[in-house]
């Protein structure tokens, strides 16, 4: 264990027992890793403190405190890795894409992948690493594990809300094509949400793509997008 992760996880256990109605939900968050009894509010005031007191960390050893983390045996510790990516400066994330290979093999659910790649690493660092991100966000759609393909498309849902990038968006529909048959929710709500996610930049392609693979891509997907489409709402409006 990274001797910075050992300072974190006691962080961890000196807050636990400041826990919401939200914290236990296993069956929801589809991890079997035991987690700490900690809000997520109070695990970000940690993560915020924590990055505000290491600013002189090299992206090299920043590296090395989040692969500890994404190893730990809680859900909580893997949060936390993805916390702390949002509070880095910019040059601490300057670290090789590929970890992110790594990483994802310790990740389950997804709850913890979605908040090590939906974060502000994903919106400046996909884009600004591109020519390393775009292959391996297809090695991803293409691999055995289902949180590596989820991570395909979650990777991409926060860059592509922020600005209008066509060459993320060509990859994004690659990979949705790839995966429009799997039928685990794990795949079925990234591919809505990365569609949805692509209406603010893009609202004339993703109803093309719609309206030509409505009857292949999954159901949710397809009836979340329209409504986005129609109304700017993931749900319609109560009357």
């Amino acid at each position: 264990m990274d001797r910075h992760h050992k300072d974190i996880l006691t962080a961890i256990r000196t807050n636990a027992g400041k826990a919401t109605q939200h914290t236990h939900q296993d069956n929801y968050l589809g991890s079997s890793h035991p987690r700490y009894d900690i809000s997520n509010p109070v695990l970000r005031i940690l993560a915020k403190e924590w990055m505000k007191s290491h600013r002189d960390l090299s992206a090299a050893d920043f590296a090395k405190v989040l692969t500890s983390l994404v190893e730990g045996k809680s859900a909580t510790e893997k949060w936390m890795a993805g916390m702390l990516m949002d509070y880095a400066k910019p040059e601490q994330l300057a670290f090789e894409p590929a970890l992110f290979d790594a990483w994802l093999e310790h990740l389950m659910g997804w709850a913890e992948v979605d908040v090590m790649c939906s974060g502000s690493y994903s919106v400046a660092e996909v884009p600004r690493y591109w020519k390393k991100w775009e292959p391996l966000l297809r090695k991803f759609s293409k691999s055995k594990n289902i949180h590596k393909r989820r991570a395909s498309l979650v990777l991409l849902c926060a860059p592509l809300r922020k600005s209008v990038n066509e060459p993320l968006a060509a990859v994004a529909f690659e990979n949705i094509d790839r995966l429009k048959r799997e039928k685990e929710i794990l795949i079925t709500k990234a591919i809505s949400w990365l569609l949805r996610t692509m209406v603010k930049h893009h609202k004339v392609l993703v109803a093309d793509y719609i309206e030509e693979n409505k009857t292949t891509l999954p159901r949710i997907a397809v009836r979340e997008t329209l409504i986005k489409i129609d109304t700017g709402r993931k749900t319609k409006p109560r009357d």
